[in-house]
C-alpha cells in the first residue's frame, strides 16, 4: 500500500510539473480536424442536384463509425455513385415534384443519403438493401453492383427508397388504422422463413409484407410504385389457389383443359391494401397515385427500357393483350382502316345484328398456341367468338401467327372479321411499350415489315 501511495505521488507531480510549462494554447491541434478533401465534379454535381435544392447530403465518403459495426461492409466505389443518384433522382424527386411540387421534398425528403458499396447481410439470411432513421437519414447499400441500364438491379434501388420514404410520410401523418385489420393475424417477425407464394396466398403483396403493418404499408406502396399498373395487376391476378380445375376447352369443345382458379380471398385482400394507399395519398398529402405510379414506371423506363416480347407469351410475365380500338384513341391509320372493314363486315352478316366491340390475345396452356377471342354484340346479348393461332418466334421474338381452329361462333362470325384475321395472319409482328399523355403504360404490337401499322392494348395475364 505505501508503495502505491508513492507512485500516485510521483505521478501527481510529474503531472503539475507539466501543468506548469508555459505553452502556447491557441494553434492549431494537428491530426483531430478529420479528414480533408478537394471537391471534383462529382461533389459539383451532387452539390447543385440535391444540396442547394432540396437540402440532402449525399454521403459517399467512407465513414464506418456511421454503420453497424459488427457488420463487413465496404466503401462505394465513386464511378458508381453519379448513376445510382441519377436514378434516385428521376424515380424518385421528379416523380413527386412533378405531382406535388417542389417544396413537397424540401418538407419531407430525408436530410441525408448515406451510401454503402455493399449489402448487409443479417442473421437468419436476410440482407439489407436499404434502411431510414427517423425520417432524418437513408442508407442504400450494393452500390457497387448498380447497373443503371438494367432493370433488374435499378428497380430494387427504386423500390427500396420509395419503401423508406414512404415510413417518413407515416411517420409525419400516420396511415388509417383500419388498414392493420385487413389481415391482422397474418404478421409474424418470421416473415423470412415463408415463401412469397404462402405470403400472397395469406394477402400480403410480399414476404416482408409480413414483418409489420408499418412494412407491409411501405411494401405495398414502393411494390404498387415500382411494378407499374400492367405489372402489378398481372401479379395480383395471378396470385391462385394451389389447386386446378377442369373446364371445356372453348376453342375446341370436345377438348377438357386444367384452369388454375384464382385466390379470390387472397386477391381481395391486397386490392383494399391497394385503396387504403391510393385513400391515403390523396387525403393526407393531395396526391394523385396513379400519376404518382405512371410517372415512377416510366422513369423505369427511361432509364432502363425492358423488351416486351422477352415477358409477353405463354408462361411469361404478361399472358394478355386487352384490346378496345373503339375506346382508346391513337391506333394507327392502318390497323384502324382494318377494324373499320371487320365492323362493317360482321354487320353486314345475317341478322341477328352484330356488332364488333373489342378483342384480346392471350396464350393457350398449349404450349405454343396462342388464342384471339373476339368480343361482340349478337342482337342484344354479349357474346365471344375464339380463334386459335399457331405462334411462332423468330431470333428475335418477332411472332408470326398461323391459323389452327376456332369455336362455334368463331364459325359464325368468321365471314365477316376476315379483315381482322387476315391482318393478324399476315407478316410477323414485333412489340414494345407505349404510353400515352398521362403516362399509362400499354403493350403495342406493330408489323415488323411497317412499324407504323400498329394496335395496342392493357397487358395482363389470363389463368387457365
Amino acid at each position: 500500500m505505501k508503495k502505491l501511495n508513492i507512485l500516485l505521488t510521483a505521478g501527481m507531480m510529474l503531472a503539475l510539473a507539466a501543468c506548469k510549462k508555459s505553452e502556447t494554447l491557441d494553434r492549431e491541434i494537428v491530426g483531430l480536424g478529420g479528414d480533408t478533401w478537394v471537391n471534383g465534379p462529382l461533389d459539383s454535381w451532387l452539390s447543385d442536384n440535391f444540396t442547394k435544392p432540396f437540402n440532402i447530403d449525399v454521403k459517399y465518403r467512407w465513414d464506418g463509425s456511421e454503420l453497424d459495426l459488427s457488420k463487413t461492409l465496404v466503401p462505394p466505389r465513386t464511378e458508381k455513385v453519379q448513376p445510382v443518384m441519377e436514378i434516385v433522382k428521376a424515380g424518385w424527386i421528379d416523380v413527386y415534384t412533378a405531382e406535388a411540387g417542389l417544396g413537397f421534398i424540401k418538407q419531407f425528403a430525408p436530410r441525408q443519403y448515406l451510401l454503402v458499396g455493399s449489402l448487409q447481410y443479417n442473421s437468419g439470411g436476410t440482407v439489407t438493401l436499404g434502411e431510414a432513421e427517423g425520417g432524418n437519414r437513408v442508407t442504400l447499400f450494393n452500390i457497387n453492383n448498380f447497373v443503371k441500364t438494367d432493370r433488374n438491379i435499378i428497380k430494387p434501388v427504386l423500390k427500396t427508397i420509395h419503401h423508406e420514404f414512404t415510413h417518413i410520410l407515416n411517420q409525419t401523418i400516420s396511415y388509417a388504422k383500419e388498414f392493420e385489420k385487413i389481415t391482422p393475424a397474418g404478421y409474424t417477425a418470421d416473415w423470412n422463413n415463408t415463401t412469397l407464394a404462402n405470403a400472397n396466398a395469406a394477402g400480403y403483396i410480399s414476404q416482408y409484407a409480413q414483418a409489420a403493418p408499418g412494412e407491409d404499408y411501405a411494401e405495398m406502396t414502393s411494390i404498387m410504385l415500382t411494378e407499374g399498373k400492367s405489372a402489378y395487376d398481372a401479379k395480383v391476378n395471378s396470385i391462385v389457389l394451389p389447386k386446378i380445375d377442369s373446364i371445356p376447352d372453348p376453342a375446341n369443345p370436345p377438348f377438357i383443359i386444367q384452369r388454375e382458379i384464382p385466390n379470390a380471398t387472397a386477391q381481395a385482400f391486397i386490392r383494399k391494401k391497394e385503396e387504403s394507399v391510393i385513400t391515403y395519398f390523396k387525403q393526407s398529402y393531395g396526391i394523385d397515385f396513379a400519376k404518382l405510379r405512371n410517372r415512377t414506371n416510366y422513369a423505369l423506363a427511361e432509364n432502363a427500357p425492358i423488351n416486351l416480347a422477352t415477358i409477353f407469351g405463354n408462361g411469361r410475365q404478361f399472358t394478355s393483350l386487352s384490346v378496345d380500338p373503339t375506346n382508346n384513341a391513337g391506333m394507327s391509320a392502318a390497323f384502324m382502316s382494318t377494324w373499320a372493314t371487320a365492323k362493317a363486315g360482321l354487320a353486314a352478316l345475317p341478322s341477328p345484328v352484330k356488332t364488333l366491340n373489342s378483342f384480346v390475345v392471350f396464350f393457350y396452356p398449349k404450349a405454343g398456341e396462342l388464342v384471339l377471342r373476339v368480343n361482340y354484340t349478337s342482337g342484344t346479348t354479349a357474346t365471344v367468338a375464339h380463334f386459335v393461332y399457331k405462334a411462332a418466334y423468330d431470333a428475335n421474338r418477332n411472332m408470326t401467327l398461323t391459323y389452327v381452329r376456332r369455336d362455334t361462333n368463331g364459325n359464325t362470325i368468321a365471314p365477316g372479321i376476315v379483315a381482322l384475321t387476315n391482318y393478324l395472319t399476315t407478316g410477323s409482328f414485333g412489340m414494345n411499350y407505349r404510353y400515352d399523355a398521362n403516362l399509362l403504360e400499354y403493350g403495342q404490337w406493330f408489323k415488323t415489315s411497317d412499324a407504323n401499322s400498329s394496335f395496342f392494348g392493357t397487358l395482363g395475364v389470363i389463368k387457365y
